[in-house]
């Protein structure tokens, strides 16, 4: 559970510091940051529910065999494919939105697909070996970008101004809940994970850990937009492509080190890699459960290629790419990720008692 974990928070910030705080200053303006804490309650329901939900099955069954077992085989292997296509569409943006945030900030003359394909090799590499070599690695990952963010947060909070996050008023209630849908659909990515619980080995007290994990990775976006909109204010953070940065770019220390923006975008590769290794994982993962396969690595470079093809044929310029990313992206993953495993939850509880 710890491996998974700090493999779902590498993943996370990925697609965390590309939304945000961008949405969350355009929906809320000054009150923006408090966005991630307004999504909390909903966040700590969703990890209850998977959690719950294999709970309910011995150790080694992941959500594929839940949902089979609690929606019965026909039903449950077509609702796993839809999560598999969704897998694939999410790998292939996640891709695409990496080559073209590397293009934009450091690379600018070199080809976009040069670095789509080169991500997809990677991942390819990844998804052919063992999940735990890559838990492994997830962990080095984690503690690498918890350093790298902790240092700009530390820097970036002593040029931080009240008056770009305050005053927050009770007014602001309805514009704060509507600011949390872009960080649900964030955290929908979640769910992702609970493809992976099959090889987990279980413990006493995960369901705890887990929660109280899902409450520290919101309580550290919630001072990653704080900070961001603190020293920039609504106005100019929600105009920015990637507000971290711009916030890494205005950080040093005079005699000592000067402008680390290159280095936070190249650690920042990091999770854009753990984010698409745990979706090739979990689409690999969902196939073998749908197709009866016996290896999950036998489907390793069909994934890889649907999701270059998907990278190359959805997504005709940047442009595309953030309107599906903040609209119909964020729709799915609250599909997905949090009415999905509910109704199943309801559905097992209700057979259970009726059983």
């Amino acid at each position: 559970m710890r491996q998974l974990l700090a493999l779902l928070f590498a993943a996370l910030l990925s697609p965390a510091v590309q939304l945000l705080p961008r949405s969350s200053a355009t929906l809320a303006g000054e009150a923006g940051w408090l966005s991630a804490l307004a999504a909390l309650p909903v966040y700590l329901l969703l990890c209850w529910l998977v959690l719950r939900l294999l709970g309910r099955f011995p150790e080694g069954t992941g959500l594929a065999e839940a949902f089979q077992r609690t929606l019965g085989a026909p039903l449950g292997k077509g609702l796993t494919l839809l999560y598999l296509l969704w897998g694939l569409v999410a790998l292939a943006a996640n891709l695409r939105s990496c080559g073209q945030r590397l293009l934009t900030t450091s690379y600018r003359n070199t080809s976009l697909w040069g670095f789509v394909f080169l991500l997809l090799a990677v991942v390819l590499w990844t998804a052919r070996g063992k999940l735990s070599a890559f838990a492994r690695a997830g962990e080095i990952f984690f503690l690498i970008l918890c350093m790298a963010l902790g240092a700009v947060l530390f820097f970036g909070a002593f040029n931080l101004e009240a008056d770009n996050v305050l005053p927050v008023w009770v007014e602001d209630v309805p514009d704060v809940l509507a600011s949390a849908v872009p960080v649900l659909g964030t955290l929908g990515y979640t769910v992702f994970g609970g493809f992976l619980a099959g090889e987990l080995r279980r413990k006493e007290g995960d369901r705890r850990r887990a929660l109280g994990w899902a409450a520290v990775f919101c309580l550290l976006l919630t001072a990653f937009q704080l900070v961001n909109l603190g020293n920039f204010g609504p106005g100019l953070v929600s105009r920015m492509d990637v507000p971290l940065y711009m916030l890494a770019k205005g950080i040093g220390v005079r005699g000592g080190f000067e402008r680390i923006e290159s280095v936070v975008v190249a650690l920042w590769v990091l999770s854009d890699l753990v984010l698409a290794g745990v979706l090739a994982f979990a689409c690999c993962r969902m196939a073998r459960s749908v197709f009866g396969l016996r290896r999950a690595e036998q489907v390793a470079l069909p994934v890889a290629l649907l999701g270059g093809a998907g990278a190359v044929l959805l997504f005709s310029d940047g442009f595309a790419l953030r309107r599906f990313t903040e609209t119909i992206l964020t729709a799915g993953n609250l599909l997905l990720g949090f009415a999905v495993p509910l109704v199943v939850c309801l559905v097992a509880a209700v057979r259970q008692k009726s059983g």
